[in-house]
């Protein structure tokens, strides 16, 4: 075998990267937003006879699941971006970092 050739189209990757960054926006102000709901029936839970309380659970159970996703958009945004700047750099040993996880 004579070398590895190794070969990215940057505009595809750097828009895929940008989709995880917008993905990842989306997630946080949903996240924002199911927080502030969670508050609310909290507050409110006297008043319904522990209604309100199931349903603030059910909503907070969800919230930290779109927050842990917004984090895997955002490792996946910030991951793209650096292999492609590694890459226009010649560094072909950047892939390390997709396998490493959320930090």
């Amino acid at each position: 075998m004579a070398g590895q050739v190794v070969q990215m189209d940057y505009a595809v990757i750097g828009e895929v990267s940008k989709g995880f960054g917008t993905a990842r926006d989306m997630l946080t102000a949903v996240g924002k937003v199911l927080e502030v709901l969670v508050g609310i029936l909290r507050a409110t839970a006297f008043f319904s006879m522990g209604t309100s309380l199931a349903l603030a659970q059910y909503l907070d159970t969800i919230k930290t699941k779109v927050n842990n996703l917004a984090k895997v958009c955002n490792e996946f945004s910030n991951d793209l971006a650096r292999a492609v700047g590694d890459h226009k750099k010649g560094d072909i040993q950047g892939k390390k970092y997709f396998g490493e996880g959320l930090a």
